[in-house]
């Protein structure tokens, strides 16, 4: 029996279409055609990408502002640079209800002797929430790839344009067309995850600033203003010794959002050595077991879990760099 297959309805090019297919955006003409699901075609917007050039160029102006990348900068090859743009569900969640919580803090007061006497109580508190929460998630079911939610992060920070996918005229297509990954959740079921990813949003926000939550009643409204946004994503791989590393650039700035970069010897030494503190430090605890054993312990796990990590860095032989987060992992 002959495969179905699936032409656009407005240029009748063929289409790729997996079971898993919601819409199926024709890569010649750029038109929404909607193959299963419950969504809207009219509710899909773009966020139009600036071109290949341009992301080659961010990916040298990032090369010169990052010390390390600098300094081998002429050791340097671009293998490749590809770019897409990704469907993601948005959506605005009220969210309400109230939380109950306990926090441990250090109670301090001072004698009359001027002496200051300090110990941990147990405090509780209750909060109300009432808000609305503006959530962006992914649109397919496919673990996600390197970089992926530093996009997202740096999209719910910059709030760039949209354009609604059905207004963009052909030619207009044609500057900014790259290839569009399926989308594979429609609209309901985008609902409920949102409903679910609000109140999670919730809980963690407490789990962060407390010890224990005692009671949760939080609850979630049906998400309004859902839409499908498809947002540009380009990824840039070079080539350094023998080994291939990647950049990550969000398509509507050409802002750098995730890397992995090349370890040079100072990085190296830097993690040879805390690998060798922590060895140094497990080792002492280990000597005072017989004299402290809580101390001892904490030693010995404390310096393990350095030594472990430092290690680990080294035989990785790269590092991952984030610019939501300014730091090095």
């Amino acid at each position: 029996m002959e495969a179905l297959a699936f032409k656009c309805e407005r240029c009748g090019a063929p289409l790729e279409v997996s079971p898993e297919t919601i819409v199926a955006v024709c890569p010649y003409c750029g038109f929404p055609n909607h193959v299963s699901g419950n969504i809207k075609t009219e509710e899909i917007y773009i966020v139009p990408s600036i071109d290949k050039n341009a992301i080659a160029r961010a990916f040298w102006r990032a090369v010169d502002d990052d010390f390390d990348l600098k300094s081998i900068k002429d050791e340097i090859q671009i293998v490749g640079i590809e770019g897409h743009y990704s469907p993601h569900w948005t959506g605005l969640v009220h969210v309400y209800g109230t939380v109950r919580y306990m926090k441990r803090e250090e109670e301090c007061h001072t004698d009359s002797k001027g002496n200051t006497h300090c110990q941990t109580v147990e405090r509780h508190y209750t909060e109300r929430v009432d808000e609305n929460l503006r959530l962006l998630g992914s649109a397919r079911r496919q673990v996600k790839s390197f970089g992926v939610d530093d996009l997202i992060m740096h999209y719910s920070k910059t709030r760039p344009d949209d354009r609604r996918l059905l207004d963009l005229e052909e030619g207009e297509w044609e500057r900014i067309k790259l290839e569009i990954l399926n989308t594979e959740m429609d609209e309901q079921q985008a609902k409920l995850i949102m409903r679910e990813d609000a109140i999670d949003v919730i809980r963690n926000r407490f789990l962060a600033k407390s010890d224990k939550i005692e009671r949760f009643n939080i609850h979630a409204d049906e998400p309004k203003n859902v839409r499908l946004v498809l947002l540009p994503m380009w990824t840039v791989y070079y080539r350094y010794g023998n080994s291939i590393f990647q950049t990550v650039f969000a398509g509507w700035d050409g802002k750098r959002v995730a890397a992995t970069e090349p370890m040079n010897v100072f990085r190296q030494a830097q993690y040879l050595t805390g690998a060798g503190v922590g060895i140094a430090i497990a080792s002492f605890g280990a000597a005072l077991f017989s004299s402290s054993p809580v101390f001892a312990v904490l030693a010995i796990a404390g310096g393990s879990a350095l030594g472990w990590f430092a290690g680990s860095k080294v035989l990785e032989g790269q590092r991952i760099e984030r610019e939501r987060k300014g730091v090095l992992g």
